[in-house]
C-alpha cells in the first residue's frame, strides 16, 4: 500500500532511487525503489540517523539484514544489499507486488478454508526452511505474511528473529515479552529467552 509523499522521494541511496513510501514502523521507513542500472524494483528499509544513534535499534537493524541475507527460499523475502547514506543505514529487499494477509482481511473480512490452506502451506514451507537454518522468526502475524499477485506467499520482517544457540547480545532480556500480543506464544509472553521453532508454529496457528 503506497503512502504519502516523503522528502526522500526521487532521491538516491547508493545504487537505488527512492520512489514511494510504502510503510512506517518502529524500525524506520520502507520505500519502494529501483536499482538504477538494472531497473529492478526493490523494497528499501531505512533506519534514520536519529535512530541509528541508539545502539539497540542499530544492532537489531543490522541483525535483521544479516539474518535475511542467510536465507534463500521462495516463501521468504530475499535480502539484496546493505548500505549507509547521509540520511541513515538501509537494507534492500525483494519488492512484493501484492498485499499482506492483514490488508486482505480488512478488505474481505475472512478467508475461506480453501483460500487459507495454500497460504498456510507456503508459510510453513518458508518457516520450515528458516527453522532448519536455526532461525526463529518470533513475530508471525497477518501483517508479516505477504500475498503476491500470482499466488505466492512471502514471510517478511525478521526484525525480531533469533538465531538458535546464539546470544541475542543483550537485545533480549529475561522477562521481556518479544512479539505482537495477539499472536505470540505463551513462552514469549512470559519473556523466556530460549524459545524455539514451536513458538512460530503457535503464532501461525
Amino acid at each position: 500500500m503506497e503512502m504519502e509523499s516523503d522528502p526522500l522521494i526521487n532521491q538516491e541511496l547508493g545504487s537505488y532511487r527512492v520512489e514511494v513510501l510504502i510503510g512506517v514502523g518502529g524500525m524506520g521507513r520502507v520505500y519502494r525503489g529501483v536499482h538504477q542500472a538494472l531497473g529492478r524494483n526493490v523494497a528499501i528499509k531505512l533506519l534514520p540517523v536519529a535512530l541509528a544513534g541508539d545502539s539497540g535499534y542499530m544492532q537489531r537493524f543490522v541483525r535483521e539484514a544479516q539474518i535475511a541475507a542467510q536465507l534463500n527460499h521462495p516463501n521468504l523475502i530475499a535480502c539484496y544489499d546493505f548500505g549507509e547514506s547521509p540520511v541513515g543505514y538501509y537494507f534492500v529487499m525483494e519488492y512484493v507486488e501484492g498485499e499482506s494477509v492483514a490488508d486482505w482481511l480488512i478488505a474481505h473480512h475472512r478467508m475461506k478454508v480453501e483460500e487459507a490452506i495454500p497460504v498456510m502451506q507456503q508459510v510453513c514451507l518458508g518457516l520450515g526452511y528458516a527453522h532448519s537454518a536455526g532461525i526463529i522468526h518470533r513475530d508471525i502475524k497477518p501483517d508479516n505474511i505477504l500475498l503476491t499477485r500470482d499466488g505466492m506467499v512471502k514471510v517478511a520482517d525478521l526484525g525480531l528473529a533469533k538465531v538458535e544457540d546464539k546470544s541475542d547480545s543483550g537485545l533480549t532480556q529475561l522477562g521481556m515479552a518479544i512479539g505482537t500480543p495477539n499472536y505470540i506464544s505463551p513462552e514469549q509472553v512470559r519473556g523466556e529467552i530460549d524459545v524455539d521453532w514451536r513458538s512460530d508454529i503457535y503464532s501461525l496457528g
